[in-house]
C-alpha cells in the first residue's frame, strides 16, 4: 500500500493487481517486494528551488542476478531504476515532480504530464500515452532461464474512465473533429511490458507490445520513452545518417539559420510505405551548420533551443543501437534490430542548451510547457517498430504485435574527451556480443 506525506496531486483512480510473488528462483534471478519513493513540488513554479510538498512511498519490485539490480513500480507500469556496481543509470526526478502543461491540449489528459523518470510503455497515444499516471498489474515469472516482471494494462472505456481527466483534443482529434481523443479510440488491446534478467547478464531484457483480441485491426501508437541523466559533455552514440525535423515549431525555432535541411518532399525516402502523406525536413547526420558555430546536435546539451526540440531517425534507425554517454565515462545503449525489412524507430528529446533557458520567460508563455523542464536535466529517446513519429498512428492487426529491446548499462570507457567515432568504437565493442541474441 502507498504512504503518503504532505500533498500528493490527483492521478488516475485505476487500482493495479498485484500476483503473487514466485516461492523459488530456479535460475538464481531473484525478485523481491521492497518500495520506491516517489517526490512531487507545489507547481512547475516551485520546480528549480522547491520546496518538496509530498512525498508518496509506493510498492516496487526487484529484479537481481548479482551483476544488475532493477525496480520497477505499478505507476505507469515504469522501470525506475538500474543499478550496476553501486551507480544508477536511469533519470530519476528526485528533485520532485508536477504536472505541466494543464488544459494545453499537448498531453492526453488535460491535467498535463507529470514524469517521475523510468523506462516504460507508452500506450494508445503520442505524448506519453494515455496511462502514465495509472497503476498497471503487475504479474511475475520465474524459471529456468532467468526472472521477469511483467506489467499491462488494457486500453479500455473502463479504464480509460479511471483516468478522473477530461481527455484531450488537437492533434489527438481526429481531422475535422473536436471530439476528445477521437482520433484514438479505445482499442481493447492489453499492453504489455516484460522487463527480464538472465543469470550473470549484464544487460536487461525488454518486451514491449500490444495484444489485440479483436477481429479487426486496431490503429494507435506504442512505444519505448527512457530518461537517462546527462551533462554538457553527454553526448549521443549513432550510426544514423538522416534525421527527420517532423515539427514546424522545432524547426523554426532550432533548425531553421542553424542548420542546413532539405525538405523531405525531395528526399527519395519520402516514398517509403512509412511516410507516405508525411512530411518534414531531413538532416543529414552529421548535419551541416549554416550560421551556427558549435552546430552539434549530437551532445543534447548543445542544442540551439532553451525550450526544447524534436529529432527523428529517418527512414529508420541505423544500426544496432541508439546509445548515450552520460558525460562521466558512464552510458547506456539501446539494442534493437533495426534494417529494411524490421526498421525501428527513434525519436529523440532533449530540452536543449540550458543556456538559452529563461524559466520566467518561459513561465510567461500561454502555455508555459518549457517552463516543465525539471531542475536536473535528462535526455529522453524513445523506441518504437511500428510508429514513425508522433501522432502518425500505426494499425496493429488480431494478435500480438511486440519487438524485443536490450539495455546495456556501459560504467566506463565513454570517456567525455573521445570523439563520436571513438564513442562509437567503444560501444560497438561491447554491443557485439549482444546483438546476436536478438535475431
Amino acid at each position: 500500500m502507498a504512504e503518503t506525506q504532505g500533498v500528493i496531486p490527483l492521478r488516475a483512480l485505476r487500482a493495479g493487481a498485484v500476483g503473487e510473488l514466485p516461492s523459488a528462483f530456479p535460475s538464481g534471478v531473484t525478485i523481491s517486494r521492497s518500495t520506491y519513493v516517489l517526490t512531487f513540488v507545489e507547481s512547475i513554479e516551485r520546480i528549480e528551488n522547491g520546496p518538496i510538498c509530498g512525498r508518496e512511498t509506493v510498492d516496487c519490485w526487484v529484479l537481481d542476478n548479482g551483476v544488475l539490480r532493477v525496480k520497477a513500480i505499478s505507476m505507469g507500469g515504469n522501470l525506475v531504476s538500474i543499478e550496476k556496481e553501486g551507480q544508477e543509470y536511469i533519470w530519476q526526478n528526485q528533485a520532485g515532480a508536477t504536472y505541466y502543461g494543464a488544459g494545453s491540449n499537448a498531453f492526453p489528459l488535460t491535467r498535463g504530464l507529470i514524469l517521475h523518470g523510468g523506462i516504460r510503455v507508452a500506450a494508445v497515444t503520442a505524448e506519453h500515452g494515455l496511462y502514465y499516471d495509472s497503476d498497471w498489474d503487475v504479474e511475475f515469472v520465474a524459471d529456468q532461464a532467468g526472472s521477469n516482471i511483467v506489467l499491462s494494462i488494457r486500453d479500455s472505456a473502463e479504464n480509460r474512465a479511471l483516468l478522473c481527466d477530461t481527455l484531450s483534443r488537437g492533434q489527438f482529434s481526429a481531422p475535422g473533429s473536436d471530439l476528445p481523443m477521437s482520433k484514438y479510440p479505445v482499442t481493447d488491446a492489453l499492453f504489455v511490458f516484460e522487463i527480464g534478467l538472465r543469470p550473470g547478464e549484464d544487460f536487461v531484457r525488454l518486451r514491449a507490445g500490444l495484444i489485440n483480441s479483436r477481429d479487426s485491426e486496431v490503429t494507435g501508437e506504442i512505444w519505448l520513452p527512457q530518461t537517462y541523466p546527462v551533462n554538457a559533455d553527454g553526448q549521443v552514440i549513432s550510426h544514423q545518417q538522416k534525421r527527420r525535423c517532423k515539427d514546424l515549431w522545432v524547426y523554426q525555432g532550432m533548425v531553421k539559420d542553424n542548420f542546413l535541411a532539405q525538405d523531405m518532399r525531395l528526399d527519395p525516402d519520402r516514398d517509403l510505405p512509412a511516410y507516405r502523406g508525411k512530411n518534414g525536413f531531413v538532416l543529414g547526420c552529421p548535419p551541416t551548420p549554416a550560421n551556427w558555430n558549435d552546430a552539434d546536435l549530437n551532445k543534447p546539451l548543445a542544442w540551439p533551443t532553451g525550450s526544447g526540440g524534436i529529432l527523428y531517425d529517418y527512414p529508420r534507425r541505423d544500426g544496432d543501437y541508439h546509445a548515450l554517454s552520460y558525460g562521466d565515462g558512464r552510458g547506456i545503449a539501446y539494442l534493437t534490430l533495426s534494417d529494411a525489412g524490421r526498421p525501428h524507430y527513434t525519436k529523440m528529446w532533449s530540452w536543449g542548451n540550458p543556456a538559452l533557458f529563461n524559466r520566467q520567460q518561459a513561465l510567461a508563455q500561454n502555455p508555459p510547457l518549457a517552463a516543465g523542464r525539471p531542475k536536473t536535466e535528462y535526455y529522453e529517446p524513445w523506441g518504437s517498430a511500428f510508429n514513425t513519429g508522433f501522432f502518425e498512428t500505426g494499425t496493429f492487426p488480431p494478435g500480438e504485435s511486440a519487438w524485443q529491446a536490450f539495455i546495456l548499462p556501459i560504467e566506463s570507457g565513454l570517456d567525455s574527451g573521445k570523439s563520436q567515432q571513438q564513442l562509437l568504437e567503444a560501444v560497438n565493442q561491447r554491443v557485439a556480443p549482444i546483438v546476436s541474441q536478438l535475431g
